[in-house]
């Protein structure tokens, strides 16, 4: 009989109101949840009008699923895995945006199952289950095709084989996952490489039989380095490892403005404890994540607190720390941006450390004591399944339109990459608008682009000259081939220009300018003016 096992008998004992046949009912009900998040995920993917987003990594897959080479020929914002995998998708679902949501939400959903087999090491599988239906409730679908998504997936993958087996072979595989953890997501390392060595000096110093931990320890670092290892061999060969330095500084001087080492923890526990997100207004989820926080740091303290006495550590508190840590490092990953998802996808362990010690106090008490305790939860669940869906909140910046769903949405195959979705009239319109203005002007070759809607520079399969889907001015420094190309391009009146002004390029002229109307088409300007898209192509050809 497993350690689980026994806690889910004993639970029986406890809370007979709620056993219902040794708990499948609640393994069924998870897989429901994993199911109804994925179909969400898919529905997101289809209505979602963020070309930003979307945009961005939708052209990074398309580039490596037609035969770019990664950092030398095509930019990649985040990780090589997670752009591997959605360009997968494009294989899979086909060369269309929406295909990288559903891989996306794919990941989501198993980061869902995951979460509740390791909750099951600690906790009885109705507890599990609560623990896992609130993950769902804070955060029930994804909102952009992110590289936290996948990173997440391959983290909490490591913990489940270090947690469900003691042999030395599978310590490989967890370190494998691990790393494929990093290299989904670059920047998550200082989220999940320092758990585990404080994790992995704690199991040595706690051992008696060290020859054997260390061993263990020496095939999870062999299984870790072996796919940073195949991408730095990937780098080398390719002549890329200086492009992969240079666009990894460009994203982080992009989205970590004014953040240094020495502001960026204060200004994370700021956001922790004021709420200060970045794109929405504060709201029950987010201030769970502060609860989380606090009661994982108490966790930990204790936990460390009796390990300090000598006093020997049960398997289950083992769990604790490694959850703990997760937990609290996992906030490393909001430090620019103080979000959700972000949150739900590096530290939402810390709701199973949360419901052990309630579990845990609650044995001392009678079952009517037991009941008031689940009220509060009961509570939230109805306070965050009232809006899950059709509401604006902090895990959900632009929610679904009823209009949309209900017959007012439209659907187009014309333009490529838009089929399979359901789109607003006016983010259609603007679109379409667009596409049939640059087709106007089939002549012209390549197109360049100086916003940041990668939608727009795609839609046509026009020749792309830079580097980044995304206008970088750092890129024109840091390429300064790519720049000579761009002025030559545009001197032999080849090109299709894009910008957020009129540039007045001599023998060019304005033939397309709306407005990405916020609400309409988002992130691309701001809730408080409207910037608008310029498409310049060459004189010349438009009087013939």
């Amino acid at each position: 009989m497993t350690h689980a096992e026994s806690i889910t008998n004993k639970s029986k004992q406890k809370f007979e109101f709620i056993d219902f046949r040794n708990g499948r009912i609640f393994d069924l009900t998870v897989l429901l949840i994993c199911c109804l998040s994925f179909g969400f995920s898919c529905i997101e993917s289809s209505v979602n009008i963020d070309s930003y987003h979307w945009g961005f990594m939708y052209v990074q897959a398309l580039d490596i699923k037609r035969g770019l080479i990664a950092y030398k020929e095509t930019f990649n914002g985040y990780g090589i895995i997670t752009s591997l995998i959605q360009s997968f998708s494009l294989t899979l679902f086909g060369e269309r945006m929406i295909s990288i949501g559903i891989m996306t939400g794919i990941f989501y959903a198993v980061n869902i199952f995951l979460s509740y087999q390791l909750f099951l090491k600690i906790i009885p599988k109705y507890l599990a289950y609560l623990s896992t239906f609130l993950i769902f409730l804070l955060h029930a679908y994804i909102i952009y095709p992110w590289s936290n998504y996948y990173s997440y997936t391959f983290l909490l993958l490591s913990l489940l084989i270090i947690f469900s087996t003691s042999k030395k072979a599978y310590c490989f595989f967890a370190g494998l996952f691990l790393g494929l953890s990093l290299l989904s997501r670059y920047s998550s390392s200082i989220a999940i490489i320092p758990p585990f060595l404080l994790f992995f000096v704690y199991n040595i110093a706690s051992k008696k039989t060290r020859k054997s931990t260390v061993s263990k320890n020496l095939f999870f670092i062999f299984g870790f380095l072996v796919p940073l290892l195949l991408f730095l061999l990937f780098l080398i060969n390719h002549n890329a490892l200086d492009d992969f330095f240079i666009q990894n500084e460009m994203m982080l001087s992009d989205s970590a403005k004014n953040i240094t080492i020495l502001n960026s923890v204060p200004r994370l526990l700021k956001n922790i404890f004021t709420l200060q997100g970045e794109t929405f207004n504060p709201d029950s989820r987010l201030f769970i994540f502060t609860i989380i926080f606090l009661w994982n740091i108490a966790t930990l303290f204790f936990i460390s607190y009796k390990f300090l006495l000598n006093k020997n550590l049960t398997k289950n508190e083992n769990i604790l720390i490694i959850f703990s840590l997760i937990t609290i490092f996992g906030y490393l990953n909001s430090i620019h941006f103080y979000e959700v998802f972000r949150l739900v996808n590096s530290s939402s362990l810390g709701l199973g450390v949360i419901f052990y010690t309630i579990y845990q106090i609650s044995l001392r008490f009678n079952r009517e004591v037991k009941v008031i305790i689940l009220l509060p939860l009961i509570c939230i669940c109805f306070i965050w399944g009232n809006s899950l869906l059709f509401s604006k909140t902090s895990s959900v910046y632009f929610p679904w339109k009823l209009d949309v769903l209900t017959g007012k949405g439209v659907m187009t195959s014309e333009i490529s990459i838009f089929k399979g979705k359901l789109l607003s009239k006016k983010y259609y319109d603007f679109y379409q608008e667009l596409y049939k203005k640059i087709s106007e002007n089939h002549h012209f070759s390549y197109i360049v682009n100086y916003t940041e809607d990668s939608v727009a520079v795609v839609i046509n399969n026009l020749q792309r000259v830079q580097i980044s889907s995304l206008y970088f001015p750092e890129v024109e420094q840091a390429y300064p081939n790519e720049a000579n190309k761009i002025k030559k391009i545009i001197n032999a009146k080849k090109a299709v220009v894009l910008s957020i002004k009129d540039l007045h390029i001599p023998g060019y002229k304005v033939v397309f300018i709306k407005p990405w109307v916020y609400g309409e088409v988002p992130w691309l300007n701001d809730d408080k003016w409207d910037e608008s898209l310029y498409v310049s192509v060459p004189e010349d050809v438009i009087l013939k």
